[in-house]
């Protein structure tokens, strides 16, 4: 119970900080503290004790704030390097133009520098601790999106590349793919020889518009990828025993708010293939969620008997 209550609390802590005020570490304030040209390990130490205050902890006279400091924030906390990430193999060969295709938009987005963001899927230790995986860069970083409705909806930075590469390593044979976005799995995916055919079934048409006509065509290897419009649980149910798939990776959903349902009621389908290997984006951050929604459902069902 104390490490849950710990997770929650660094959870909220995180998720107001990101909501409210991603940018208060400010380049002005940086540049106050911290020497031009310092190391990666001096912005992390300056940025830690700077994030300590603003998420209001006070580790000098708590023990539970010095917990959260040395154990979950200092641990989560990185300064990203924008080359890493300008080298990726999707970067680098395919161009985004700015277009709009009815309430679907492919554009670009960018982080300020010293803005905080997730960098990756939660941290889960041996003793239980999720720490939130969180990143920031030092110079602006730009990255393209997927918006709907100017909402976004799949984007190309790095917490989508973290987060997919386990799911990309993994990938091999006949592999299906539930969701589109901009294409990033299936590109990558495509580019192991082991990978010999990928199925991306995608639901709406515009989405599928604006990859057909604007990046598949960049893609060096699409000659093994087939497009379906249908439904993922459709196709669940209806056509993928047809494809007898070794692998699928499934990521239709936006974030853990809307992706728990899903998550659970597609783990359902597994037993249909038993040869085949499941992974789902996100997937230790929807666990977590999951295991958290069903002791809160089992403590409350314990109060109510009590009562």
């Amino acid at each position: 119970m104390e490490i849950r209550n710990l997770n929650h609390r660094v959870g909220w802590l995180v998720a107001d900080f990101l909501n409210e005020s991603p940018r208060a570490v400010s380049p002005q304030l940086m540049a106050e503290l911290v020497p031009e040209g310092a190391d990666a390990a001096t912005e992390e130490f300056v940025y830690g004790a700077l994030l300590t205050g603003f998420w209001g902890l006070h580790p000098e006279s708590s023990e539970e704030d010095r917990f959260i400091e040395e154990r979950y924030m200092r641990p989560g906390l990185r300064r990203l390097d924008p080359e890493v990430y300008r080298k990726n193999p999707y970067y680098q060969t395919v161009r985004i133009l700015d277009i709009k295709v009815g309430e679907w938009q492919l554009t670009h987005q960018s982080y300020a520098p010293y803005e905080l963001f997730l960098r990756d899927d939660l941290i889960l230790t041996d003793d239980l601790l999720q720490i939130p995986a969180i990143g920031f860069f030092s110079k602006e970083f730009s990255y393209p999106s997927v918006l709907q409705n100017g909402r976004e909806w799949m984007s190309i930075k790095p917490s989508e590349i973290e987060s997919s590469q386990a799911a990309i390593d993994a990938a091999s044979g006949r592999v299906v793919t539930f969701g589109l976005g901009l294409g990033y799995f299936a590109f990558m995916a495509t580019r192991k020889p082991e990978v010999t055919s990928l199925t991306i079934v995608e639901r709406d048409p515009a989405v599928i518009q604006l990859f057909q006509e604007q990046l598949f065509p960049q893609f060096p290897y699409n000659y093994k990828i087939s497009v379906v419009q249908e439904d993922a649980f459709d196709y669940l149910e209806k056509d993928m025993k047809s494809v007898s798939p070794d692998f699928v990776f499934m990521d239709i959903w936006h974030d853990i708010s809307d992706g728990i349902d899903l998550f659970v009621r597609a783990r359902q389908y597994e037993a249909q293939f038993p040869n085949t290997r499941f992974m789902y984006w996100i997937e230790r951050s929807l666990k977590c969620a999951l295991v958290d929604e069903l002791e809160h459902g089992e403590m409350l069902k314990q109060d109510l008997h009590t009562d």
